[in-house]
């Protein structure tokens, strides 16, 4: 009986983990934090081709990597691929400002050119994005760690 109840703990507490991570807050980035919906669509669409792994091992959001991301964006003296010599990979997307076209669709335009990198990241077990808007293009950056 004890056994049932530890068991039945350990399934809630994993299931509110995966709740939790649905909806990172990462607030405390200030100025590098995206808007909560977002990251919740970069948080989606990257779970959605993340190769499939057991609940325990699946694919984390760090507010860490979001603030590095939209550091190395801001900056642009930076090469874009400097994570890689701390062993973190990233994944790029730039694309012209349409006028009259919502940023849901370009990062979907993300997501499309991503598709086929995202699953064969098996060694990631953690990841964050970032999105900047400037002099015309709407870039994208997601770390994987």
């Amino acid at each position: 009986m004890a056994y049932s109840y530890i068991l039945l703990t350990l399934t809630a507490l994993v299931s509110m983990m995966e709740c939790l991570q649905m909806r990172p807050n990462c607030s405390q980035l200030g100025q590098y934090a995206l808007p909560d919906g977002l990251r919740l669509q970069l948080f989606a669409g990257v779970d959605a081709h993340a190769p499939k792994r057991e609940v325990s091992m699946s694919l984390a959001y760090k507010c860490a990597l979001e603030g590095m991301a939209g550091i190395i964006l801001e900056n642009p003296q930076k090469p874009l691929t400097c994570p890689e010599s701390l062993g973190v990979f990233p994944l790029i997307f730039e694309i012209e400002e349409e006028p009259g076209v919502d940023v849901s669709v370009m990062t979907q335009a993300a997501f499309k050119t991503w598709e086929k990198h995202i699953p064969t990241l098996r060694f990631a077990s953690t990841f964050g994005c970032n999105y900047i808007k400037e002099h015309g293009l709407h870039r994208y950056m997601c770390l994987f760690k």
